[in-house]
């Protein structure tokens, strides 16, 4: 998946605890030895997130009552002056870490884990660098590969079932300096699907949960929403992906004051030429207008649906963003086969229909 491609054929086509600690950075990693804990779960300077276990289901809504957490940690880790370890803090199930990375450079984390416990690794580019993809690769101790998590296909992330207890080690390979990311390492406690975390906007006014499934990023460069997204989150769910045409997809939340944008957030948007309203839909209490914008280019389909409200003098923008390969592209023998549009649109909708405004 290379985004600048994606970017330049979309133009031309359309014209992330309920207690908080301290965030983590290089210094406080390097070095590290086996009496040392990295402790933090922490968020980016704009979130502030909470999250719930959920039980094993494929319920998509998304429950929001805290329980306790056992502890993940399940044994020492080797000590490797190249090796970074990740400890979670007591009842712990997550942990954001600020780094930077340099070009050609590899960094490798390790993190300790149960078998069956669904784990997710992701990164979110924060927005002092220009936009690009950071590769990650993910392999066991025992040399088993999770990522890349099929043929040659570059990782950007990964999320899935663990297949043995065992220390995993985590490499991110710049292919450019990156100043400023926040790596998410997410494992949910035993016998549990997914956990939920909350967001709420910078305001305050705002608010919204999302499951484990999906993760804090930077959406790409090219803006098709009429408002800069102010919070992103990208599908990390890797069997969504793997033997699918599903290449990326994100939702993202906008929000602004500015008159002329308020007086027009219903109308579709110039961004997206082929944009056309479809209906609209109640989100507790608030009627949202929405509209629809498909496009292909070069083999690939990328549909954006929309969401938009006016109220008390702001305008609220949603986007379910969807990047996939034409399904007919590929050969019959390939393996290759359509992703589940309902399964993953239904997703989207369970955050959206968590979304309260003041």
């Amino acid at each position: 998946m290379r985004y600048k491609l994606f970017i330049l054929l979309l133009l031309v086509s359309l014209s992330a605890c309920s207690f908080q600690a301290r965030a983590l950075t290089p210094e406080s990693l390097i070095p590290v030895t086996e009496t040392e804990s990295v402790t933090a779960v922490t968020t980016l300077p704009s979130l502030t997130e909470t999250f719930t276990p959920s039980p094993a289901s494929t319920d998509t809504n998304i429950p929001l009552t805290v329980t306790s957490i056992p502890n993940t940690v399940s044994s020492p880790i080797p000590q490797n002056p190249n090796v970074h370890p990740i400890h979670f803090a007591p009842n712990g199930t997550y942990v954001d870490i600020q780094d930077s990375l340099r070009a050609g450079e590899s960094k490798t984390y390790s993190v300790d884990a149960m078998g069956g416990q669904v784990m997710s690794i992701s990164v979110r580019q924060l927005t002092e660098d220009n936009w690009t993809t950071i590769p990650i690769k993910i392999v066991g101790a025992d040399g088993t590969s999770l990522c890349p998590f099929y043929g040659n296909r570059e990782c950007y992330f990964w999320r899935g079932v663990l297949p043995s207890t065992q220390n995993y080690f985590v490499t991110f390979l710049p292919e450019v300096d990156v100043n400023s990311i926040m790596i998410r390492v997410a494992i949910n406690p035993p016998g549990t699907a997914t956990q939920s975390f909350l967001y709420e906007s910078h305001d305050r006014t705002a608010s919204l949960s999302y499951s484990d499934e999906f993760a804090p990023a930077r959406f790409p460069e090219a803006h098709l929403q009429k408002i800069a997204p102010e919070f992103a989150l990208q599908f990390i769910n890797t069997k969504f992906y793997v033997n699918t045409n599903l290449s990326e997809a994100y939702l993202s939340f906008s929000t602004s004051s500015d008159p002329s944008i308020v007086a027009s957030c219903t109308q579709t948007s110039a961004n997206a030429e082929n944009e056309n309203i479809v209906g609209n839909v109640n989100i507790n209490g608030i009627s949202f207008t929405q509209s629809e914008n498909n496009g292909v280019a070069a083999g690939n389909i990328y549909q954006q649906i929309f969401y938009r409200a006016a109220y008390q003098g702001e305008c609220y923008e949603i986007m379910f963003f969807t990047h996939s390969g034409n399904i007919g592209n590929y050969p019959a023998d390939s393996g290759i086969k359509e992703f589940e549009h309902v399964t993953l649109t239904q997703k989207f909708e369970a955050i959206f229909s968590t979304l309260v405004i003041k």
